[in-house]
């Protein structure tokens, strides 16, 4: 195969979206070093700043619970509400945020979604009444569904393939740091300057580094004559005659929703994200309420599971390229089960950190595998689409999870039972994860 031909195949597979420029079949060089390395770790690095605004705004809002209900006198299951009411909007805009990202590529989508975040961390430290509180939150999560975890997890796996696992792992590290390093700050920038002006350095921090980061992004390897990974047009005739063939198969959404394999990913989806958000909502309220911790203590406690969740995301990057992913996924949702167990029967700082230990290892395993299996099962061109459809259906468990849990709070009195039953929930649906298996080629892949 010549390489003109070869450049043809590349061009079949993918087409040059508004978000693409012409290089002259080369990847744009290096801001400052005038150097072109592959450019797919250029995405990686992009995914790793949005991640960290992401993580400092999911992860720093459960700071901000203690301080709005003393100075405002909200319920738990009020100070949940947003979260709960942002992930239907989030759930509901997955589906369009991929179609977008898919059309476009991710440098537009991304841009907006940045101004649009910290905006919304503008007007939430404006916030003092309810129903700004609820708008700013919409807002956020308005932006983090255009520039976060979906839209970013797509761009990084049309860049790579064989080492696809790898780099989501480096790139959700972003969202580690955000953990180890953000939370503890944003604790400090409260204390210092209150939370009213944390919250709006926070916004315009985000839109002056995230709005330079958006325009290094690019859409796919294959607009410079390249393959995902770095490889060259020669390899084109080795590649589909071996892993490549094996690997690089594009369902379409409708195709997707077929599969088994779509509805236990969907599922496994839905359960992680129930650890996630109960821990991310409730956690402060939890450890001051329960533990009889500080907030300086809660602090050190999130940050150590962020802490340990930077290997974790290492070792499930190479593990997940390594070995089946959906034994690795298994494994994940069960010390993460295991963690909110031990968040639930936790008296004492020391006990508290045995959840930090297990949630974050968990945690840390999870995502970059789910993110990698869904490119490896569904293929690159409709991905952006089938990985909106597929946090829609997560959607019922994002809707109740968070208010459900401080509704038990607080008729309860205590968050031991709530969590105990979140953990075993998500224990008993680990297991369904294994059977989530590669599904079979379209029919019109496998006629060809």
């Amino acid at each position: 195969m010549s390489r003109n031909a070869d450049i043809g195949y590349l061009g079949s597979k993918m087409t040059a979206t508004p978000d693409d420029t012409s290089s002259g079949g080369k990847t744009p060089r290096l801001p400052y070093s005038g150097k072109r390395p592959f450019y797919g770790w250029v995405i990686v690095f992009v995914g790793f700043v949005t991640q960290i605004v992401q993580g400092l705004v999911s992860q720093g809002f459960s700071t901000y619970a203690p301080l709005l209900q003393q100075d405002f006198g909200w319920s738990k299951a009020v100070l949940a509400g947003p979260r709960s009411v942002t992930s239907v909007q989030s759930s509901l805009l997955g589906p369009v945020a991929g179609r977008l990202v898919d059309k476009f590529g991710p440098r537009i989508v991304v841009a907006a979604g940045v101004v649009v975040t910290g905006a919304g961390l503008v007007l939430f430290g404006a916030t003092y009444s309810l129903w700004t509180y609820y708008i700013s939150n919409i807002l956020m999560a308005l932006g983090l569904s255009l520039e976060g975890l979906l839209v970013m997890s797509v761009a990084v796996n049309n860049w790579f393939r064989r080492r696809g696992t790898l780099a989501q792992s480096l790139m959700l590290l972003g969202f580690s740091l955000a953990g180890v390093f953000g939370v503890p700050l944003l604790v400090f920038m409260e204390t210092r300057m209150g939370w009213h002006r944390s919250a709006m350095w926070t916004g315009i921090a985000v839109i002056a580094i995230g709005l330079p980061c958006s325009a290094l992004l690019r859409k796919n390897p294959e607009i410079y004559g390249l393959l995902p990974d770095g490889d060259e047009p020669g390899m084109a005739v080795q590649a589909t005659r071996g892993r490549w063939q094996d690997t690089e198969h594009d369902f379409s959404v409708r195709e997707a929703v077929r599969t088994r394999a779509f509805w236990l990913l969907a599922f496994g989806w839905a359960v992680s994200m129930l650890g996630i958000t109960t821990v991310q909502v409730h956690l402060f309220l939890q450890l001051g309420q329960d533990v009889k911790l500080n907030e300086a203590t809660a602090a050190l406690v999130w940050s150590i599971a962020a802490f340990c969740n930077i290997p974790s995301r290492l070792a499930g990057g190479i593990l997940g390229d390594r070995l089946p992913k959906t034994i690795t996924l298994a494994l994940a949702t069960g010390f993460m089960a295991a963690s909110v167990f031990a968040l639930a029967v936790a008296t004492s700082f020391r006990s508290a950190l045995v959840f930090s230990v297990l949630y974050g290892v968990g945690w840390g395993m999870q995502t970059p595998v789910m993110n990698a299996i869904q490119g490896e099962y569904f293929g690159r061109k409709s991905l952006g689409a089938i990985r909106g459809w597929l946090q829609l259906a997560s959607l019922p468990l994002a809707i109740a999870a968070p208010v459900l849990v401080g509704y038990v709070a607080d008729r309860q009195g205590t968050y031991r039972w709530a969590f105990t039953g979140v953990s075993f929930f998500m224990l008993i649906c680990a297991s369904l994860v294994l059977l989530a298996t590669r599904p079979k080629l379209p029919r019109k892949i496998s006629a060809e």
